[in-house]
């Protein structure tokens, strides 16, 4: 039985549908990364103080479906919208992977991360 390419496959994701440069799509995965740097605090003998952890930039990775054949590849650079989640904000995509085709239907990878303003 072939796949229908309609763009409506239900993942159960919670931001699924996504809207990327006013093209919706269908998420098939995602994932969260909160990264942060630690600073270490020294005194003049090079004897550890302390340290104190400097928040970093949310990132994401995933994969959306297409919704047909014809639906355009998002491209790096395009904001990605996400609402109704506790991720919910504007992530600008830094990475696009080829479109693959898996049975009848086009997914695409894609890695971004979180604008801050």
């Amino acid at each position: 039985m072939a796949i229908t390419s309609d763009g409506t496959q239900a993942f159960g994701i919670e931001s699924s549908p996504v809207t990327i440069n006013a093209v919706v799509y269908v998420v098939e995965s995602l994932s969260f990364s909160r990264t942060g740097n630690r600073a270490d605090i020294n005194d003049s003998n090079g004897e550890p103080l302390g340290s104190v952890v400097v928040p970093g930039r949310t990132e994401i990775s995933g994969t959306i479906q297409l919704a047909t054949g014809s639906t355009d590849i998002p491209a790096v650079g395009n904001a990605m919208v996400l609402s109704g989640t506790r991720n919910d904000g504007t992530f600008t995509l830094t990475s696009v992977d080829e479109a693959e085709t898996q049975g009848d239907y086009v997914k695409v990878s894609f890695s971004g991360y979180k604008q801050i303003n």
